[in-house]
C-alpha cells in the first residue's frame, strides 16, 4: 500500500509542476509589456472581479484601477488604454474608480460582464483568489490544486473497482492528456468540473449517496453541464428504489441553490430565473463562426481540437483513453461506465439539440470517469492473461 501512495503523490508532483508551467505562460491582452490573459480567461476571471466588486461589494487586491478619465489625479499613471470601453487602468492614486483589480482585456462591456450564461461557484473561487492578490498566476493555483486532487480521487475511486495497482497507473495515464494537464494551469471553469465529477464518482462507488449529490450540485454549479451524471444515476439507483435517487436529486438541488443564492439575491429572482432559461437556450444554441469547434466524436479521434496557446503551441487535443473507455464501457456496462456514457452522453443531447459550436477542452470534464473505466479494463484483462 505504501509503495501505491509514494507513486500516486511522485504522479500527482509531475502533474503539479506540469500545469504550472502552462500557468506561468504570459498570456496576452492584459498588463501591456507583462502577463495577460490564456484562452478564455478573459471572460471568467473578469467576471469573478466583477462580481466580487457588484455582488459581495468588495475589491480585488491590486495596484491597478480601472476608471474614467475624470477621476485622475497628478499620483494617476496610466498603464493600459483601451479602443472598445471608455476607461484607462492606471497605477497610483485615483479620486474614484469603475474597477480595482488586474488590467482588463479590451472587450466591450467587459466592466459589467458575469458571465451568467454559467453558474457562479468557480468564478467565487476565483474571486476569492483575487481579494488576496489578483495576478495572473494566483488566478490559476485553484485550477492547479483541483487538477491535482482530481487524479487523487480518480485514484481512490479506480481502487474500489480495480485495486491500487490499477488505480495508480489510471491516474498516471492523466499525465499524457493533453487537455486536462493543459486546463488544470488556466483559469476556466472545466477543470473545477473534472475536479467535481471524480468525486462525484468516488463517493458513489463509496456508496455515500448525500455526498454524491452534493457532489452533482457542486459540479451543476461550475456548469451546467455538471448535471449529466444524473441520467446514469438515475438509472443506477431507481433499481434500488425510488427513494435514493431522490435523495441525491435533493441534495443536488438544494447544493445548486445555496451557491446560487448571492447571485439570485443581486439579480432578484425573477431575473434570476430568466438568466438560467436564457442560458440554456444558450447552450442548446449554435455561436458565430469563432474558435475551432468539434464534435463529441472529434473528441474520440483527437480531431479539431481548440488552441489554448500559441507559441508554444497548446492544443486541447485529448488522448485515445476516450474512445478506448467509451467501447470498454458499451461492453462492460458497470456502474462507472454508465457514469461515464451518462456524462459524455449529454454533450451528444446538447449538440443534437442544435449547439455544433462545442469545443474539445469539454473533455476535462469526463476524462477522470474514462481514466476509472480504463482501470477496470486493466483489472479484467490481468485476470485473463
Amino acid at each position: 500500500m505504501k509503495y501505491a501512495y509514494a507513486g500516486l503523490v511522485l504522479v500527482v508532483a509531475v502533474f503539479a509542476y506540469l500545469a504550472y508551467t502552462v500557468a506561468q505562460l504570459p498570456g496576452s491582452d492584459g498588463l501591456p509589456g507583462g502577463p495577460g490573459y490564456i484562452s478564455d480567461e478573459v471572460w471568467y476571471v473578469t467576471s469573478a472581479r466583477n462580481l466580487l466588486h457588484d455582488f459581495f461589494r468588495s475589491t480585488a487586491n491590486s495596484p491597478y484601477f480601472t476608471t474614467t478619465t475624470n477621476c485622475l489625479t497628478n499620483e494617476s499613471r496610466i498603464v493600459k488604454e483601451y479602443t472598445k470601453i471608455d476607461a484607462v487602468t492606471v497605477e497610483g492614486g485615483v479620486a474614484c474608480y469603475l474597477r480595482r483589480g488586474f488590467p482588463y482585456p479590451d472587450k466591450e462591456g467587459i466592466l459589467s460582464y458575469y458571465n451568467l450564461e454559467h453558474p457562479p461557484l468557480a468564478k467565487y473561487v476565483i474571486a476569492a483568489v483575487e481579494a488576496v492578490r489578483d495576478e495572473p498566476l494566483f488566478w490559476r493555483l485553484p485550477s492547479i490544486v483541483l487538477g491535482s486532487l482530481t487524479l487523487v480521487f480518480v485514484f481512490l475511486a479506480a481502487r474500489r473497482v480495480a485495486g491500487e495497482l490499477y488505480a495508480l497507473i489510471a491516474a498516471a495515464l492523466m499525465l499524457f492528456d493533453n487537455t486536462f494537464r493543459a486546463m488544470a494551469g488556466i483559469a476556466m471553469l472545466d477543470v473545477y468540473l473534472g475536479f467535481f465529477t471524480a468525486l462525484l464518482a468516488y463517493l458513489y462507488l463509496s456508496g455515500r449517496l448525500l455526498g454524491t449529490g452534493a457532489a452533482l450540485g457542486l459540479a451543476a454549479s461550475v456548469k451546467y453541464s455538471g448535471a449529466f451524471p444524473i441520467f446514469g444515476l438515475a438509472y443506477l439507483l431507481a433499481r434500488r428504489g425510488v427513494r435514493n435517487f431522490a435523495a441525491v436529486l435533493l441534495m443536488a438541488v438544494s447544493v445548486f441553490l445555496i451557491v446560487n443564492m448571492p447571485i439570485a439575491g443581486g439579480l432578484g429572482l425573477e431575473r434570476w430565473v430568466r438568466e438560467i432559461l436564457g442560458a440554456l437556450s444558450w447552450h442548446t444554441t449554435s455561436r458565430p463562426p469563432g474558435p475551432t469547434a468539434s464534435s463529441p466524436l472529434d473528441w474520440l479521434i483527437m480531431q479539431n481540437s481548440f488552441a489554448l496557446y500559441i507559441n508554444p503551441d497548446i492544443y486541447a487535443s485529448g488522448t485515445p483513453a476516450y474512445l478506448i473507455a467509451l467501447i470498454y464501457s458499451l461492453y462492460r456496462r458497470d456502474d462507472v461506465s454508465i457514469l461515464y456514457l451518462s456524462t459524455y452522453g449529454g454533450y451528444w443531447l446538447v449538440y443534437l439539440a442544435g449547439n455544433h459550436t462545442l469545443y474539445s477542452f469539454y473533455t476535462a470534464h469526463f476524462t477522470p470517469l474514462a481514466h476509472i473505466v480504463l482501470a477496470r479494463l486493466f483489472a479484467d484483462l490481468s485476470k485473463k492473461t
